[in-house]
Protein backbone atom coordinates (compact mmCIF):
# COMPACT_ATOMS: atom_id res chain seq x y z
CA UNK A 1 0.00 0.00 0.00
CA UNK A 2 1.91 3.72 -1.41
CA UNK A 3 1.96 5.81 1.66
CA UNK A 4 0.03 9.12 1.99
CA UNK A 5 2.36 12.27 2.93
CA UNK A 6 1.50 15.72 3.58
CA UNK A 7 3.58 18.50 3.43
CA UNK A 8 3.44 22.01 3.47
CA UNK A 9 2.78 23.21 -0.40
CA UNK A 10 1.96 24.04 -2.92
CA UNK A 11 3.91 21.84 -5.39
CA UNK A 12 7.57 23.00 -5.30
CA UNK A 13 8.55 24.35 -2.05
CA UNK A 14 11.76 23.66 0.05
CA UNK A 15 9.71 20.99 1.91
CA UNK A 16 8.15 19.53 -0.56
CA UNK A 17 11.73 18.96 -2.15
CA UNK A 18 12.76 17.50 1.17
CA UNK A 19 9.67 14.95 1.02
CA UNK A 20 10.62 13.70 -2.28
CA UNK A 21 14.33 13.24 -1.24
CA UNK A 22 13.01 11.07 1.44
CA UNK A 23 10.16 9.19 -0.47
CA UNK A 24 11.78 9.24 -4.00
CA UNK A 25 8.14 7.95 -5.74
CA UNK A 26 7.61 5.45 -3.39
CA UNK A 27 4.53 7.65 -1.78
CA UNK A 28 1.56 9.75 -2.92
CA UNK A 29 2.90 13.41 -1.83
CA UNK A 30 -0.14 15.69 -0.94
CA UNK A 31 0.35 19.30 -0.35
CA UNK A 32 -1.13 21.24 2.42
CA UNK A 33 -1.46 24.95 2.54
CA UNK A 34 -0.61 25.27 6.53
CA UNK A 35 1.73 23.24 8.99
CA UNK A 36 -1.73 22.44 11.79
CA UNK A 37 -2.70 21.52 8.79
CA UNK A 38 -0.21 19.06 7.73
CA UNK A 39 0.02 17.62 11.45
CA UNK A 40 -3.56 17.16 11.70
CA UNK A 41 -3.97 15.21 8.74
CA UNK A 42 -0.95 13.12 10.32
CA UNK A 43 -2.73 12.90 13.95
CA UNK A 44 -5.87 11.97 12.44
CA UNK A 45 -5.06 9.40 10.19
CA UNK A 46 -5.75 10.79 7.18
CA UNK A 47 -2.26 10.99 5.71
CA UNK A 48 1.11 8.12 7.14
CA UNK A 49 3.33 10.90 7.87
CA UNK A 50 3.63 14.93 7.61
CA UNK A 51 7.45 16.78 6.26
CA UNK A 52 7.55 20.31 7.70
CA UNK A 53 10.25 23.11 7.91
CA UNK A 54 12.18 23.06 11.25
CA UNK A 55 15.08 24.88 11.06
CA UNK A 56 16.44 27.83 9.06
CA UNK A 57 20.00 29.18 9.27
CA UNK A 58 18.58 32.96 9.72
CA UNK A 59 15.76 32.89 11.77
CA UNK A 60 16.33 29.69 13.21
CA UNK A 61 13.60 26.75 14.43
CA UNK A 62 10.34 27.46 12.51
CA UNK A 63 8.28 28.68 15.06
CA UNK A 64 5.35 27.43 13.54
CA UNK A 65 6.42 23.57 13.43
CA UNK A 66 8.07 23.48 16.79
CA UNK A 67 4.57 24.45 18.45
CA UNK A 68 2.27 22.05 17.10
CA UNK A 69 4.87 19.57 18.78
CA UNK A 70 5.33 21.05 21.78
CA UNK A 71 1.43 22.69 22.55
CA UNK A 72 -0.12 19.72 20.69
CA UNK A 73 -1.51 16.36 22.04
CA UNK A 74 1.78 14.63 21.93
CA UNK A 75 0.67 11.48 19.58
CA UNK A 76 2.71 13.33 16.40
CA UNK A 77 6.46 13.21 16.94
CA UNK A 78 9.65 13.92 14.64
CA UNK A 79 10.34 10.50 13.08
CA UNK A 80 13.11 12.23 10.66
CA UNK A 81 15.43 14.81 10.22
CA UNK A 82 16.93 15.80 6.65
CA UNK A 83 19.08 18.79 5.78
CA UNK A 84 18.60 20.30 2.10
CA UNK A 85 20.82 22.63 0.88
CA UNK A 86 18.95 25.87 0.00
CA UNK A 87 19.37 28.18 -2.91
CA UNK A 88 17.30 31.06 -3.55
CA UNK A 89 15.59 31.83 -7.32
CA UNK A 90 13.64 35.15 -8.83
CA UNK A 91 9.94 34.98 -10.42
CA UNK A 92 7.73 37.21 -12.58
CA UNK A 93 4.46 36.00 -14.41
CA UNK A 94 5.44 34.95 -17.86
CA UNK A 95 4.56 37.96 -19.93
CA UNK A 96 4.98 40.21 -17.68
CA UNK A 97 6.55 43.53 -18.16
CA UNK A 98 7.32 47.15 -16.73
CA UNK A 99 8.29 48.26 -13.65
CA UNK A 100 7.72 45.40 -10.71
CA UNK A 101 5.62 46.48 -7.28
CA UNK A 102 6.31 44.22 -4.68
CA UNK A 103 8.13 40.79 -3.98
CA UNK A 104 7.06 38.11 -2.24
CA UNK A 105 7.93 34.81 -0.47
CA UNK A 106 7.67 33.49 2.49
CA UNK A 107 8.59 35.33 5.76
CA UNK A 108 11.72 33.24 6.22
CA UNK A 109 12.15 33.20 2.55
CA UNK A 110 12.55 36.89 2.75
CA UNK A 111 14.68 37.19 5.81
CA UNK A 112 17.18 34.64 4.07
CA UNK A 113 17.81 36.89 0.79
CA UNK A 114 17.84 40.30 2.73
CA UNK A 115 20.00 41.73 0.43
CA UNK A 116 18.17 41.28 -2.45
CA UNK A 117 14.98 42.38 -1.16
CA UNK A 118 17.11 45.51 0.25
CA UNK A 119 18.46 46.46 -2.89
CA UNK A 120 14.73 45.89 -4.98
CA UNK A 121 13.43 48.98 -3.00
CA UNK A 122 10.03 47.08 -3.59
CA UNK A 123 7.59 46.79 -0.77
CA UNK A 124 7.24 43.12 0.26
CA UNK A 125 4.40 40.48 0.90
CA UNK A 126 3.88 36.85 2.72
CA UNK A 127 2.30 33.94 2.05
CA UNK A 128 2.38 30.22 3.36
CA UNK A 129 4.99 29.36 1.61
CA UNK A 130 7.52 30.11 -1.17
CA UNK A 131 5.55 28.31 -3.75
CA UNK A 132 2.42 29.78 -2.78
CA UNK A 133 4.39 33.55 -3.72
CA UNK A 134 5.02 31.98 -6.96
CA UNK A 135 1.51 30.96 -7.38
CA UNK A 136 0.22 34.00 -6.55
CA UNK A 137 3.23 36.05 -8.91
CA UNK A 138 1.88 33.88 -11.61
CA UNK A 139 -1.52 35.57 -12.01
CA UNK A 140 0.30 39.43 -10.94
CA UNK A 141 2.51 40.55 -13.10
CA UNK A 142 3.69 43.23 -11.37
CA UNK A 143 4.50 40.63 -8.71
CA UNK A 144 8.33 39.32 -8.18
CA UNK A 145 8.69 35.67 -5.86
CA UNK A 146 11.38 34.58 -4.16
CA UNK A 147 11.45 30.47 -4.54
CA UNK A 148 13.30 27.26 -4.93
CA UNK A 149 14.74 26.82 -8.26
CA UNK A 150 13.47 25.07 -11.17
CA UNK A 151 9.87 26.23 -10.73
CA UNK A 152 9.26 27.97 -13.68
CA UNK A 153 8.70 24.52 -15.29
CA UNK A 154 5.73 24.07 -12.60
CA UNK A 155 4.05 27.00 -12.91
CA UNK A 156 3.54 30.23 -15.32
CA UNK A 157 6.47 32.11 -14.20
CA UNK A 158 9.88 33.30 -15.84
CA UNK A 159 12.90 33.19 -13.94
CA UNK A 160 13.95 37.04 -13.27
CA UNK A 161 17.49 36.00 -11.07
CA UNK A 162 18.98 33.21 -9.17
CA UNK A 163 21.24 32.42 -6.37
CA UNK A 164 19.94 35.47 -4.48
CA UNK A 165 20.20 34.11 -0.78
CA UNK A 166 22.49 35.88 1.21
CA UNK A 167 24.36 33.08 2.59
CA UNK A 168 25.65 30.65 0.14
CA UNK A 169 25.52 26.89 0.73
CA UNK A 170 23.48 26.92 3.73
CA UNK A 171 21.19 24.30 4.83
CA UNK A 172 17.51 24.16 5.63
CA UNK A 173 16.06 21.54 8.09
CA UNK A 174 13.08 19.23 7.68
CA UNK A 175 11.15 17.22 10.28
CA UNK A 176 8.95 13.82 9.08
CA UNK A 177 6.77 13.77 11.69
CA UNK A 178 4.28 10.42 12.40
CA UNK A 179 3.45 8.07 15.18
CA UNK A 180 6.64 6.56 16.99
CA UNK A 181 4.79 3.07 16.70
CA UNK A 182 5.53 3.75 12.45
CA UNK A 183 8.99 5.22 13.24
CA UNK A 184 10.46 1.59 10.93
CA UNK A 185 8.27 2.08 8.48
CA UNK A 186 10.44 4.93 6.95
CA UNK A 187 12.58 4.58 3.85
CA UNK A 188 16.38 3.41 4.58
CA UNK A 189 18.40 6.57 4.26
CA UNK A 190 21.68 5.97 1.78
CA UNK A 191 23.59 8.67 4.26
CA UNK A 192 25.29 7.85 7.43
CA UNK A 193 23.01 9.48 9.85
CA UNK A 194 23.33 10.02 14.11
CA UNK A 195 20.53 9.86 16.45
CA UNK A 196 18.83 13.39 17.70
CA UNK A 197 16.24 13.37 20.25
CA UNK A 198 14.01 16.69 20.84
CA UNK A 199 12.55 17.17 23.89
CA UNK A 200 10.35 20.09 25.73
CA UNK A 201 11.46 20.47 29.74
CA UNK A 202 9.22 23.20 31.27
CA UNK A 203 11.01 24.46 34.31
CA UNK A 204 9.67 26.49 37.45
CA UNK A 205 11.11 30.38 37.25
CA UNK A 206 13.96 30.58 39.81
CA UNK A 207 17.88 31.45 39.56
CA UNK A 208 19.84 28.50 38.39
CA UNK A 209 16.95 26.61 36.49
CA UNK A 210 18.61 26.39 33.31
CA UNK A 211 22.24 25.80 35.09
CA UNK A 212 21.01 22.29 37.03
CA UNK A 213 18.70 21.80 33.38
CA UNK A 214 21.95 21.83 31.74
CA UNK A 215 23.51 19.85 34.00
CA UNK A 216 21.79 17.02 34.33
CA UNK A 217 22.73 16.44 30.48
CA UNK A 218 26.69 17.33 30.85
CA UNK A 219 26.71 14.89 34.10
CA UNK A 220 25.66 12.01 31.99
CA UNK A 221 27.84 13.08 28.99
CA UNK A 222 24.63 14.04 26.59
CA UNK A 223 25.63 16.89 23.98
CA UNK A 224 22.93 19.18 23.89
CA UNK A 225 23.10 20.66 20.17
CA UNK A 226 20.41 23.48 20.64
CA UNK A 227 17.84 25.26 23.27
CA UNK A 228 14.88 27.38 22.34
CA UNK A 229 12.61 28.87 24.49
CA UNK A 230 8.77 29.07 23.48
CA UNK A 231 6.81 31.67 25.99
CA UNK A 232 4.21 29.25 27.99
CA UNK A 233 0.13 30.30 26.71
CA UNK A 234 -1.25 32.19 30.06
CA UNK A 235 1.78 32.60 32.37
CA UNK A 236 3.65 35.65 31.79
CA UNK A 237 7.53 34.94 32.26
CA UNK A 238 7.23 31.53 32.20
CA UNK A 239 8.53 29.35 29.40
CA UNK A 240 9.30 25.88 28.06
CA UNK A 241 12.15 25.12 26.79
CA UNK A 242 13.16 22.51 23.41
CA UNK A 243 16.45 20.67 23.66
CA UNK A 244 17.49 19.25 20.87
CA UNK A 245 20.15 16.46 22.29
CA UNK A 246 22.80 14.29 19.96
CA UNK A 247 21.62 10.80 21.69
CA UNK A 248 19.04 8.31 21.25
CA UNK A 249 15.88 7.82 23.41
CA UNK A 250 17.35 4.44 24.19
CA UNK A 251 20.28 5.68 25.48
CA UNK A 252 21.08 4.54 29.71
CA UNK A 253 22.91 8.57 29.95
CA UNK A 254 20.00 10.08 28.47
CA UNK A 255 17.36 8.22 30.38
CA UNK A 256 19.27 8.72 33.54
CA UNK A 257 19.41 12.52 32.51
CA UNK A 258 15.29 12.46 32.19
CA UNK A 259 14.92 11.19 35.15
CA UNK A 260 17.08 13.37 36.99
CA UNK A 261 15.26 16.71 35.42
CA UNK A 262 11.93 14.42 36.56
CA UNK A 263 13.12 14.67 40.57
CA UNK A 264 14.10 18.19 40.35
CA UNK A 265 10.55 19.05 39.50
CA UNK A 266 10.95 19.70 35.65
CA UNK A 267 8.27 18.21 33.18
CA UNK A 268 9.34 16.70 30.29
CA UNK A 269 7.84 16.19 26.98
CA UNK A 270 8.65 13.98 24.73
CA UNK A 271 9.29 15.26 21.06
CA UNK A 272 10.83 12.41 18.81
CA UNK A 273 14.12 10.35 18.62
CA UNK A 274 15.01 10.39 15.22
CA UNK A 275 18.05 9.68 12.36
CA UNK A 276 19.25 13.07 10.99
CA UNK A 277 21.98 14.37 9.36
CA UNK A 278 22.28 17.58 11.68
CA UNK A 279 26.20 16.99 12.38
CA UNK A 280 26.89 15.91 8.68
CA UNK A 281 25.80 19.02 7.01
CA UNK A 282 28.02 21.89 8.42
CA UNK A 283 26.62 25.04 6.92
CA UNK A 284 29.90 26.63 6.08
CA UNK A 285 32.80 23.44 6.62
CA UNK A 286 35.16 25.48 4.84
CA UNK A 287 35.92 28.38 7.90
CA UNK A 288 35.59 28.50 11.90
CA UNK A 289 32.44 29.30 13.83
CA UNK A 290 32.67 33.03 14.69
CA UNK A 291 30.96 34.49 16.95
CA UNK A 292 28.39 37.33 15.93
CA UNK A 293 30.39 40.94 15.64
CA UNK A 294 30.43 42.79 18.89
CA UNK A 295 30.97 39.67 20.80
CA UNK A 296 33.37 39.77 23.64
CA UNK A 297 36.64 38.10 24.01
CA UNK A 298 39.40 37.92 26.66
CA UNK A 299 41.15 40.36 24.67
CA UNK A 300 38.29 43.24 25.50
CA UNK A 301 38.55 42.97 29.66
CA UNK A 302 38.61 46.90 29.48
CA UNK A 303 35.17 46.80 27.45
CA UNK A 304 33.80 44.07 29.51
CA UNK A 305 34.21 46.04 32.68
CA UNK A 306 32.68 49.34 31.30
CA UNK A 307 29.40 47.38 30.56
CA UNK A 308 29.41 44.62 33.31
CA UNK A 309 31.31 47.19 36.14
CA UNK A 310 30.20 44.87 39.03
CA UNK A 311 29.04 47.71 41.44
Amino acid sequence: MTSRIAYLGPSGTFTHLAAEQIWESAAELLPSATVPEVVDRVRWGDCDFGVVPMENPVEGVVTASVDQLVFGTGDVVVLREISLRTSFDVYRAAGGSGPPTGIASHPHGLAQCTRYVNASGLPTRSFPSTAAAVEATAADPGLLAIAAPDLASRYAVTLVDSGVEDHAGAYNRFGCLGSRRRQAELPASADELSWKTLLALTPATRPGTLADVCNQFSDQGVNILSMTSRPLPGFTGAYVFVLAVADSRTSAGLARAVNGLLYTGVRVKFLGSFLSDHLLRPSRPDRPLSAPTGSFGLRDLHEVSAVFPGR
